[in-house]
């Protein structure tokens, strides 16, 4: 069990509460190898005193600690029982053209099934006051959940949990500098095709969007066809395009016409199964850190350096099917893999394209 203790940067003097929500960000490890953490940097929610011992807990408003004792143990992931759960005869239509809520206050939403809505949840009103989206089931909508203004403020404290959505468009697009959102125990499925090459379907996207969790989760059937075949088909089961930074663990995405996970951001990533991607498993174009990636089946490759700046490392990579082991688009960039299971992989190339500092550890050379 991982014990954080604050230090005198947090410190105002008040009563302990059995719980803290910090902001605008979680707390930072300093020192993860010794038996108490020591935290610096962060503001809590109601603060604590010095001195005070704080327990992460998985779920709920992110981030949330407790106090002195350790978190409840969560619940199994229900992915798996929420098709399961739907009411029967209960689901609402509201008609192609209709919302669900703009949920413009804090609070919990959720307990539905809707059949049909256009943008079910276009987010507005206060930014930052926490609010919670869970058990809703949408059989059909433009987007789930986007923001409702044009100017695309900074919506904080954001918890998405236990839905399953299916969309035309976007499942989760989230931007304009917000922050601070868990997404988690989800599945998020692409309806239709979009034929526009300006109007580009995503799972999940971000774009200047910050500290987002994603985790427990199915994302599938993003998919752009268009009438010139020379025309890039671009759509991403996951997509972090400017300024952004997200951390994605036990994930399955699938079947989506460009790149299964898509980041120009600061990411992190574990436990992430990719499979039948339109073009790229993974596309990396900054930073990124991941523990143990699986991809099958891509159209082209199962990495890809997009960019020079490009700073991937990757524990263990495990590649099923054909494709390019690793595929550089831009002279430049790194790529660091300690560790492959290639002992399905049906490809010839291990590294194919432009010049690039790529390191292949043990298992990673048939």
């Amino acid at each position: 069990m991982i014990r954080y203790v604050l230090t005198p940067a947090v410190l105002i003097a008040s009563p302990i509460a059995a719980q803290i929500v910090t902001s605008p960000v979680k707390l930072t490890d300093n020192s993860p190898n010794t038996p108490g953490i020591i935290i610096v940097n962060a503001k809590t929610t109601p603060p604590v005193k010095k001195g005070t011992t704080v327990f992460p807990c998985l779920g709920g408003p992110p981030w949330r600690y407790s106090v002195a004792t350790p978190c409840a143990a969560p619940a199994a992931p229900p992915v798996a029982k929420i098709a399961a759960a739907r009411p029967a005869g209960a689901c609402k239509d509201l008609g192609a053209s209709a919302q669900w809520t703009y949920a413009s206050k804090g609070g919990t939403y959720g307990n539905t099934c809707i059949m049909r809505a256009m943008d079910a949840v276009p987010l507005d009103g206060a930014l930052d006051e926490p609010r919670v989206f869970q058990d809703i089931t949408i059989a059909s909508s433009r987007h789930f959940l986007t923001q409702r203004t044009t100017k695309w403020r900074p919506f904080a404290n954001v918890t998405v949990q236990r839905v399953d959505i299916t969309a035309r468009k976007r499942g989760i697009f989230i931007r304009g500098g917000s922050h601070d959102w868990l997404i988690q125990d989800f599945r998020i499925t692409g309806s239709g095709v979009n034929t526009s090459p300006g109007d580009i379907p995503v799972g999940i996207g971000m774009h200047g969007a910050t500290n987002i969790v994603i985790r427990r989760g199915e994302i599938s059937g993003f998919k752009t066809v268009l009438a010139n075949p020379k025309k890039y088909a671009n759509a991403d089961c996951i997509s972090a395009e400017r300024g952004d930074s997200f951390t994605a663990t036990d994930v399955y995405a699938h079947d989506c016409s460009d790149g299964i996970i898509d980041t120009k951001a600061t990411t992190k990533l574990d436990r992430i199964r990719a499979a039948n991607a339109g073009h790229y498993s993974y596309r990396f174009w900054a930073k990124a850190d991941a523990g143990t990636l699986t991809s099958e089946n891509p159209g082209y490759a199962h990495v890809q350096l997009a960019a020079a700046s490009a700073d991937v490392h990757i524990v263990k990579l495990v590649a099923i099917g054909g494709g390019t082991l690793v595929k550089v688009d831009k002279p430049g960039g790194k790529l660091v893999i300690d560790a492959c299971d290639l002992t399905k992989w049906t490809g010839t190339d291990l590294v194919a394209g432009a010049k690039a500092s790529v390191s292949l550890g043990k298992g990673c050379r048939k």
